[in-house]
């Protein structure tokens, strides 16, 4: 008897030494997240119409704002918002209670901080970005932006593109297996992706300058370079295989 629970125990430890692995070298290697993932809670003050309905929603009060009347008026201008994650269940009853889309989950998991407070994220709004939120009767909410306040210069809104391509290149240098893998479906189409980007500095250039313009179009380059890597690797494993 002895010898038959030799041989099952080989055999369980044979039969998983060739099965697929399923732990990761992170953080080397970051995981694959499917979309529906809820990671960091964001905000897009461009889209808040200073509604309220975010923090009546929140059963552990994560979300607060601050506002200001706007002179002569009932509408409103956004000051500032707040998203205290400590306390967030991430139940996503915010983003379905936002008439507008302003809140949203990204893939972000990586929210450890040292200091309790570096937790909460605070939004400050710029003076030229604020916004007028107005309700009026019988209509829906409208955003309408404040006339009074400056309008950003071209070279300003040009530099600031720029910038923001400049760091999401070195995102790709650094770390292209986390920076793409929103862009693709799996890990395996993610690790193609980085290769051809890590192997090509145009193309790399290319795909950043799209992550930051036009995130779709962005998908539908990414996924474009995968298939034809795979197509590419087919015909040289079919090549491979003919008789000479």
């Amino acid at each position: 008897m002895k010898g038959k629970g030799l041989l099952e125990g080989l055999w369980i430890t044979l039969r998983h030494l060739f099965e697929r692995e399923i732990t990761i070298q992170y953080p080397e290697q970051m995981p694959y997240l499917q979309e529906r993932f809820r990671g960091c809670l964001q905000f897009d003050y461009k889209k808040c119409i200073v509604c309220g309905l975010c923090t009546k929603a929140c059963p552990n009060n994560v979300l607060s704002y601050e506002s200001e009347p706007a002179p002569n008026s009932k509408k409103k201008i956004l000051i500032s918002y707040t998203i205290d994650l400590q306390y967030c269940m991430f139940c996503n009853l915010c983003v379905e209670a936002c008439p507008t889309g302003t809140l949203y989950f990204n893939h972000n998991f990586e929210l450890s901080e040292y200091q309790r407070d570096d937790i909460k994220i605070v939004y400050e709004i710029p003076r030229s970005a604020q916004a007028v939120i107005s309700e009026p009767i019988d209509s829906p909410i409208e955003m309408v932006d404040s006339a009074s306040e400056p309008v950003p210069q071209p070279d300003e809104a040009e530099a600031k593109k720029q910038k923001q391509i400049n760091a999401m290149i070195t995102a790709l240098q650094k770390n292209p297996m986390k920076a793409v893998s929103k862009l693709v479906e799996s890990e395996v189409q993610a690790q193609i992706l980085a290769d051809i980007l890590q192997a090509d500095e145009k193309k790399l250039v290319r795909m950043a300058t799209m992550m930051i313009e036009d995130r779709e179009k962005a998908g539908k380059v990414a996924l474009a370079f995968v298939n034809k890597e795979l197509k590419d690797r087919q015909q040289e494993g079919g090549a491979g295989n003919e008789p000479e």
